[in-house]
């Protein structure tokens, strides 16, 4: 655990691995990433042992879109793992850091056909395929290559719940949205029709089924290897049950969690909003699916099982640290501005409520409630809400924890150069695996007129 690497010195100040963190931002300047190389190889190591340990043939293909840092990349390539990528830029980061082309799979709704026939060139190991249009495309293009390419087929369990369901709030959002999961893969009521059309392409050879997250995986594929074997005569070699694992180093709430806070709050209550995450036991997690596989095909079934973890190896083995600008109260808040948001931790639908230490009042007690917020001009630009610690004064440096996850790969150039980030190992060792960006690299590929 991340946790257990780190110390406090005698002056207070938060050290990793015996750095002190505050000296690294004033080497290195702030907002900084810090990757703790112990910390991700001990989250692959669990991660690939919780499977391996009670299953004879597993491939962990490590999510490049996660963090696609090479330095990262290649760390997780020397321990075993395979690649997943999403798109021609993960394939390319995926060569550069050593991957072989048996050791990608090519997932992802969008797959231009420069990216197919790159990723056919350099032999990847299966493709995952989405659509039937993709289907077509794929075919094609191997044909021109000359091979006859492995795939796999992405089921997606979404069904419409019915109006009825619509009194629960999450489905009645996801009705909103037009139900946008519903995209991804072949639904289960197209899957015979995809299994029987892949079956008359004569360049695609199928021998996978997955689906994403895992938590569906197993009642949603299970019955189709059944079906494909006794309709078409096809032995199903991967199952793959996708990524979706949490190792629980950060609290997701929504919008329905917010309100409810708040009105408790309202009227007296003590808030339970903290950044305690739930986390997947991914052990337990193991052992269930590989129960029901042993259940469904019996004690010595033939296929591998292909798991796609990302934010589970990557999230707490990185943080982020950010330096005080100024302190404020408005609104009946006091408001920490940072000097990075959500231009380096970007949300999705939710939000990430995670530990944060002042790294150089590490002693201190946290004895008042602050929101933390960035620097970009629109409200929503905040790290943390109602955050609980020690009295903030300018200048002091924020520890944001479980940053190591779609931070770097998807901080962006909005108002701000991107950040440098560094690695730490055991040993104290520190490698700037990313330069900071200057306002000239911001520009270098402009073209005045």
């Amino acid at each position: 655990m991340l946790e257990d690497n780190f110390k406090v010195g005698e002056n207070g100040h938060l050290l990793l691995h015996g750095v002190d963190l505050v000296s690294l931002c004033n080497n290195h300047g702030t907002p900084l990433f810090v990757f703790d190389e112990a910390c991700l190889v001990e989250n692959f190591d669990r991660f690939r042992h919780a499977f391996e340990s009670v299953y004879p043939k597993v491939m962990v293909c490590y999510s490049i879109k996660t963090n696609n840092n090479l330095a990262i990349c290649k760390i997780l390539r020397r321990k075993g793992a395979y690649a997943e990528v999403s798109s021609e830029l993960d394939l390319h980061v995926a060569s550069k850091a050593g991957f072989t082309g048996d050791k990608i799979i090519f997932d992802g709704p969008f797959k231009p056909k420069e990216a197919l026939r790159r990723a056919l060139e350099e032999k990847i190991a299966l493709v995952n395929i989405e659509s039937f249009s993709e289907m077509e495309r794929l075919n094609d293009i191997a044909a021109e290559v000359g091979v006859k390419q492995a795939i796999g087929l992405r089921i997606n369990p979404f069904k419409d719940p019915g109006f009825s369901k619509y009194t629960n709030i999450i489905n009645l959002l996801n009705a909103a949205y037009c139900h946008l999961d519903s995209r991804f893969g072949f639904s289960i009521d197209d899957a015979s029709r995809a299994f029987k059309r892949v079956m008359e392409l004569k360049n695609l050879s199928l021998q996978a089924i997955m689906t994403h997250p895992y938590r569906a995986a197993t009642k949603t594929l299970l019955p189709m290897i059944q079906e494909l074997h006794e309709k078409f005569g096809v032995e199903i070699k991967y199952l793959n049950i996708g990524g979706g694992f949490n190792l629980g180093d950060a609290s997701f709430v929504g919008s329905k969690e917010l309100v409810f806070d708040f009105l408790r709050r309202k009227i007296g209550l003590k808030s339970k909003l903290n950044n305690e995450g739930h986390a997947s036991n991914i052990e337990s997690v193991a052992k269930s699916i590989v129960g029901e596989i042993k259940q469904s095909l019996g004690d010595s079934p033939e296929q591998t099982i292909i798991v796609e973890p990302g934010r589970f190896i990557s999230s707490s083995a990185g943080i982020l640290l950010l330096r005080v600008d100024h302190v404020k109260e408005a609104g009946g808040y006091k408001w920490v501005s940072v000097d990075g948001g959500t231009n380096l931790v970007p949300r999705f639908n939710f939000v990430e409520l995670r530990k944060i230490i002042v790294a150089n009042k590490a002693t201190s007690y946290s004895n008042e409630e602050v929101n933390i917020v960035g620097p970009l001009l629109y409200a929503e630009d905040f790290i943390s809400l109602k955050a609980a610690l020690p009295k903030i004064s300018e200048g002091d440096v924020l520890s944001i924890f479980g940053c190591g996850a779609y931070t770097l790969s998807r901080s962006n150039q909005f108002l701000h150069p991107r950040p440098a980030a560094v690695l730490l190992n055991s040993k104290g060792e520190v490698k700037v695996i990313r330069e900071r960006e200057t306002f000239e690299d911001f520009l270098y590929k402009d073209r005045s007129v």
